[in-house]
C-alpha cells in the first residue's frame, strides 16, 4: 500500500492509497488529537461502517499493521463530530476554528451553490478583526467604567469627611459659644 503523511491542522495524518481512493488512518488522528482511541474506535466503526476498512500496511520496523481507515472525504464529517470539551487542550482552538470554518462552507453552500475557501477565510478573518476591536472597545469602556466608579467613590468618601469635619467644626464653635455665654 501506498502512503504518505500530509500536513493537516497543524499537524501531520497517514493517508494511504487504497483502489484510488484516499483513506486516513484515524488512530493517528485520535491519538494527535488527545482522544481516547477505544471508544473512537467503535463509535468509528458504528457510524462510518459502511465506508470505513482495516487496512494492512508495512510498519517502519517492516511489520505489517492493520489500521482503521477513514475515507479522506468522510474525515471532515466525523470532525465536526467531536466535542472540542474534549481535546487536548493545545489542540482545542484547533478544532473549534476548523468546525466554524465548515459551519461557514456548508452555509456559502447552501444559500449560494458555491463554496469558496479563499472568501470564506477573508471573511472569518474580518469578522475576527470586528470582534477584537469590539471586545477593545469593550474593554476600554469598562476600564473608564470602573475607572468612573472609583472617582465616585473616593470623592463621595471626600465629601463625607468633609461633611463631618464641617458638622464637628461647627460642633465645636456652638460649644465654643456656649462656653464663652456661661462665662
Amino acid at each position: 500500500m501506498e502512503y504518505l503523511n500530509v500536513k493537516f491542522l497543524d499537524s501531520e495524518i497517514m493517508v494511504i492509497n487504497r483502489d484510488g481512493e484516499p483513506y486516513v488512518a484515524m488512530r493517528t488522528v485520535v491519538d494527535g488529537m488527545g482522544l481516547d482511541w477505544s471508544s473512537h474506535f467503535i463509535n468509528l466503526k458504528q457510524r462510518f461502517k459502511s465506508s470505513v476498512v482495516e487496512i494492512i500496511t508495512v510498519a517502519g520496523d517492516e511489520r505489517n499493521r492493520s489500521m482503521l481507515c477513514l475515507p479522506l472525504r468522510k474525515l471532515f464529517g466525523w470532525m465536526m463530530t467531536i466535542n472540542p470539551d474534549k481535546v487536548a487542550p493545545h489542540k482545542r482552538q484547533t478544532i473549534i476554528r476548523y468546525q466554524e470554518e465548515c459551519d461557514d462552507v456548508l452555509w456559502q453552500y447552501w444559500t449560494t451553490g458555491i463554496a469558496n475557501r479563499e472568501k470564506i477565510l477573508q471573511e472569518m478573518e474580518e469578522l475576527k478583526k470586528q470582534q477584537e476591536e469590539s471586545e477593545a472597545r469593550g474593554s476600554t469602556a469598562g476600564k473608564a467604567l470602573n475607572q468612573r466608579k472609583l472617582e465616585k467613590r473616593q470623592l463621595e468618601m471626600r465629601f463625607a469627611a468633609i461633611i463631618q469635619l464641617d458638622l464637628f467644626t461647627d460642633s465645636l464653635i456652638k460649644t465654643n459659644q456656649r462656653e464663652k455665654n456661661a462665662d
